[in-house]
């Protein structure tokens, strides 16, 4: 008998302690979910159109429905093992908010000033998620960015192994064309550079700003490295293994995206960008 109480007594301790996981991982930093409120800006139509659209998750789970899935895509990527989420269809949102096809992209405006971007190609080739509830093991140590709303791919799609794919703590959505928001990028160097380009906006720019475009939670490359010089990008090549590398405690393990020669792009990308941005204002 003394047997049987200490194992239901450890198993309503594991019970609890996943109970609580589920619900600290519900809603953004310094956020209760009850106060939370996120926006779904869809395309503009004219100047007074775009307004935005206020949802809590409830009310998000109401219209679009709710699921719970696994994903060894996250799984993969942050080293943990059996992560649960409640989930909407991504694909149901743009058809709701956009449903002529107006827009070709969704920009994903994070509480942390992180600034994904997903085409809507993407989203329904994939069929991308957004998790509305998190569930990590309580072996798992959560970061902080790790909160609702939350990129996911299922188990049965392969998208490609991207940073973007994994964008966290989503406070807006907000309907766009791939065209413009990449502009300034393709008119700085992209077209001179096209790995370099296409490394950078696939896994540098959601934090690091560039041109006016992207996100600004991590710091701006261009101010803190001289990439003309080999001493800046020597650098540039050590502070990256230093802060993205698997076992970093913020788990922004964004090393296993870039291959060395990936990095190498970059660096020559942001070199031409720098380049053009003094040549404009000398002119």
């Amino acid at each position: 008998m003394k047997q049987i109480i200490c194992r239901r007594f450890k198993l309503k301790i594991s019970f609890l302690l996943v109970l609580g996981i589920f619900w600290g991982c519900s809603g953004p930093v310094n956020a209760s979910e009850d106060g939370v409120v996120y926006q779904i800006i869809g395309p503009k139509i004219s100047e007074e159109s775009s307004t935005p659209s206020r949802w809590t998750l409830e009310q998000l789970e109401a219209r679009a429905g709710s699921k719970e899935i696994s994903s060894l895509y996250f799984d993969r990527a942050l080293g943990y093992q059996g992560s649960r989420f409640r989930v909407i269809s991504f694909a149901v949102l743009v058809n709701l908010f956009d449903a002529e096809g107006r827009s070709d992209a969704v920009l994903l405006n994070c509480f942390d000033d992180y600034q994904g971007i997903l085409s809507i190609a993407d989203i329904q080739r994939y069929d991308i998620q957004l998790a509305t509830r998190i569930v990590i093991g309580p072996e798992f140590k959560k970061p902080d960015w790790l909160n609702p709303l939350l990129v996911i791919v299922p188990d049965n799609k392969r998208a490609p192994f991207q940073e973007r794919y994994l964008t966290a703590n989503i406070r807006e959505l907000k309907f766009t064309r791939l065209k413009a928001y990449y502009a300034p990028l393709r008119e700085a160097g992209g077209a001179s550079s096209l790995t370099g380009y296409s490394a950078f906006k696939d896994n540098c720019l959601f934090c690091h700003s560039l041109m006016g475009i992207g996100g600004n939670k991590g710091i701006r490359l261009l101010e803190s490295y001289d990439f003309s010089r080999r001493d800046g990008k020597n650098r540039f090549k050590k502070d990256f293994a230093a802060f993205h590398h698997k076992d970093n405690a913020d788990k922004q393990n964004v090393e296993q995206f870039v291959s060395e020669s990936q990095l190498e792009a970059i660096m020559d990308f942001l070199r031409l960008v720098n380049d053009f941005a003094i040549n404009s204002m000398n002119q």
